[in-house]
């Protein structure tokens, strides 16, 4: 048999482990109570961004004072990981001094940190003046080299002049001078 003493102390750590246990699960209700599915993240972390604009043109002026090329975009947004600014719904006029404008359109672009190329995509159309010939360039992806004037792409294109048509696998096209070099696979189409 215990003795009174001994039974008081059996009680008294019966009554300790309760009131831990007790506390413990107040404790665990309480973290878990407050957890939310809203509280954890998922998959990987979107890139944080810097500047975000909706509606926007911007203007590069060249030497002379004068436009040298025009950005218009839906939606234009500053990437911090590497500074690249991304947009979206896009048409940029590229000004020659002999050959008119340029007209470029893509559904998206993407101008890196240097600012001296934009790589556009998704249903790319380049489109020469009008009193030029109006020569019209689709595909789907080209590099943009801003200051030499370089429209460049690996990708099938087709040229439209009028009532022909070329297509082709790549293409380099100097907008200063109006030259375009068609890299493999060229068909043509010239109607009288």
């Amino acid at each position: 048999m215990r003795s009174p003493h001994q039974r008081a102390r059996a009680l008294t750590d019966r009554l300790v482990v309760a009131a831990a246990l007790l506390a413990g699960l107040a404790l665990l209700y309480g973290i878990l109570g407050e957890w939310d599915e809203s509280d954890v993240e998922r998959g990987p972390a979107a890139p944080q961004r810097g500047y975000f604009a909706t509606d926007v043109t911007m203007t590069e002026m060249g030497p002379t004072g004068r436009p040298r090329y025009t950005v218009h975009a839906r939606e234009i947004e500053q990437q911090l990981s590497d500074q690249s600014v991304l947009m979206s719904d896009m048409a940029l006029d590229y000004h020659t001094t002999n050959l008119g404008t340029w007209h470029v359109t893509a559904l998206n672009g993407r101008m890196p940190e240097d600012r001296k190329s934009i790589l556009l995509t998704g249903n790319v159309t380049v489109t020469g003046a009008e009193d030029r010939g109006g020569a019209v360039i689709h595909t789907d992806h080209v590099n943009y080299d801003i200051d030499g004037g370089i429209v460049q792409t690996a990708d099938p294109v087709a040229i439209q002049f009028g009532v022909h048509e070329l297509k082709a696998r790549g293409l380099h096209a100097m907008l200063n001078t109006g030259t375009v070099k068609l890299e493999s696979d060229v068909n043509g189409r010239y109607l009288p």
